[in-house]
């Protein structure tokens, strides 16, 4: 394990990643304490899944429903190339 400081960390920064995904640890001081640990990351860790709780959820899609009900929801298409034609055309109505 590497104990830099942070100016060491700012002037090595590319050197520090090399070792870190060579498996090493690199801890980041800040004065005499730890403040950052350098570790190397997946795609795995990249995938972000919100939490959010049933009472939440079934608010959201009540509030979906509702503004469906009222029309509130416009259909953009089942592409991204439609949903984008489709934006644009409402965007232009809205002007």
């Amino acid at each position: 394990m590497k104990l830099v400081t942070v100016s060491q960390a700012k002037s090595k920064l590319s050197s520090y990643i090399k070792s870190v995904e060579a498996g090493e640890q690199v801890v980041i001081m800040r004065g005499s304490k730890p403040a950052v640990l350098l570790k190397p990351i997946s795609e795995n860790d990249l995938d972000v899944i919100p939490e959010i709780s049933p009472s939440a959820a079934a608010a959201i899609e009540a509030e979906i429903a509702r503004d469906r009900k009222a029309g509130r929801l416009i259909k953009l298409g089942d592409t991204p190339e439609e949903a984008a034609t489709a934006l644009r055309r409402w965007d232009k109505k809205r002007k």
